[in-house]
């Protein structure tokens, strides 16, 4: 992110400079953080002086399972949307699913854990439908002006491939403004950018739509690295111990040996030895076991503890924990999961802001972007028995909706309203028909033809 003032102007010339700031100082971390997801770790570069001793390299993938765990109780549930303007919430669907959106939220939602950032990009595809992509976050400048609105002026994307003409990496550059998308080409360093093409875009703003983790853009397991670093380490040299013990020397004293006496007893698995004069014993390394295991235990209740990932094989988390005591458990990242919440939603509700310029644009169908809430539903493990009693004791205090949207298995609570109207309906004509035969079988009295009693 970077801050410029209102006026300036985006040259070919700024904008290399820009890029070239954040290729040396943004990039690099982030390039780092994606490679602790993939359990590319720095223990996988460690090279010993001495190349005859043993050398593991165990990279315990932390980064993956913190990233996976939080995506996982923060959007496995997909978003759902409530509103009291069907139309739009209609409209609205149709492009979300076509765009396949749930998982779309999974990625982006992925990218912020890794990266503390995640980038989305909203166009028009030949057949005139609305499409948004993920990008990559290493690969996404975003210009906001100084003012404190901190409005969004530009975003730059910038992206290398292999030319064949040239023989060498090309650099294509897209600069999203208000209004316009400019294209250059050729090399930020080198011999600089050529326009090669502009078009305009129609959102009515810069169609790039950034979903922060948090305010200071932190991986959920970027405060963790040095750690995961240092458990690597005791697990890598743990092995290098065991492999020096299984290479134990055997000590021969008072006998002399030449080679094939050696071979011979290697051989034979048989030492002779003179009376009173010769012993033998093996020369091992002496380690404190305990004390590594006790280090160990340290150091993965801390990446635990501080990354407020909790690890779910402990034997705090049985099978048979209540809602209440699981979420208790669960306070740390409940606590991240909802910072997230609020950013992910500020971004959502620019997606549905832009999709809505749009199609006003296209269609004159533009909608209010603030009528439609979004619903986001914690991923956990449900006692649904009690889950069910609870919704009974709230019956009558508060709506059916609310009610309803407490089901983790119900997405649509408006479909599903709609559905218990119509169930509603068709069990009071029945009990009105019911009624009607009732009275006839009851009621006996002689009747003529005609209908007069007897």
């Amino acid at each position: 992110m970077k801050l410029i003032d209102k006026d300036t102007e985006l040259t070919v010339d700024y904008i290399q400079k820009i890029i070239a700031k954040h290729e040396s100082e943004v990039r690099p971390q982030l390039k780092k953080l994606k490679e602790y997801y993939v359990a590319n770790h720095t223990i996988d570069r460690r090279i010993l002086a001495d190349t005859t001793k043993p050398n593991n390299k165990l990279a315990n993938p932390y980064g993956n399972y913190i990233t996976d765990m939080f995506v996982g109780y923060f959007v496995g549930e997909p978003v759902g949307y409530k509103s009291n303007d069907k139309s739009a919430l209609e409209t609205l669907q149709m492009i979300f699913t076509y765009n396949d959106e749930q998982d779309h939220n999974s990625e982006l939602a992925k990218n912020a854990s890794i990266y503390g950032r995640a980038y989305e990009l909203l166009y028009n595809d030949s057949d005139k439908s609305i499409r948004f992509k993920v990008i990559e976050s290493d690969s996404v400048i975003m210009i906001y002006d100084n003012s404190i609105e901190e409005e969004l002026l530009y975003a730059i994307r910038y992206f290398s491939y292999y030319s064949i003409e040239k023989d060498d990496n090309e650099t294509i550059v897209e600069v999203y403004g208000r209004d316009n998308v400019k294209v250059y080409k050729g090399h930020y360093l080198n011999e600089g950018l050529t326009l090669i093409n502009e078009y305009e875009h129609f959102f009515g703003q810069v169609p790039i739509v950034e979903y922060r983790n948090n305010d200071d853009m932190l991986g959920d397991f970027e405060l963790v690295v040095s750690l995961i670093d240092a458990y690597d380490k005791l697990e890598s040299d743990s092995l290098n111990d065991f492999e020096y013990f299984c290479d134990a020397y055997l000590v021969l004293t008072g006998v002399v040996l030449d080679q094939e006496d050696v071979k011979g007893m290697k051989a034979n698995r048989i030492i002779l030895m003179p009376d009173g004069a010769g012993k033998a014993e093996w020369l091992i390394k002496q380690g404190d076991d305990a004390q590594v295991e006790s280090l160990k235990t340290r150091i993965d209740a801390d990446i635990h503890k501080f990354s407020k990932c909790p690890a779910l094989t402990d034997e705090q988390f049985s099978a048979n924990a209540s809602g209440v005591a699981m979420r208790y458990k669960l306070t740390g990242m409940e606590n991240v999961a909802a910072i997230k919440e609020r950013k992910f939603k500020r971004g959502i509700q620019r997606r549905i802001e832009l999709i809505s310029n749009i199609l006003d644009i296209k269609n004159n169908d533009k909608f209010d972007w603030r009528a439609i809430e979004i619903v986001f539903t914690r991923n956990l493990p449900t006692n649904e028995d009690e889950l069910a009693n609870t919704i009974n004791k709230l019956r009558g205090m508060v709506s059916n909706e609310t009610l309803i949207s407490l089901l983790p298995f119900v997405e649509d609570v408006q479909k599903e309203l709609e559905k218990l109207q119509k169930e509603n309906e068709i069990n009071v004509f029945t009990s009105f028909d019911d009624e009607e035969v009732d009275d006839e079988l009851l009621d006996e009295t002689p009747r003529t033809d005609s209908g007069q009693e007897l």
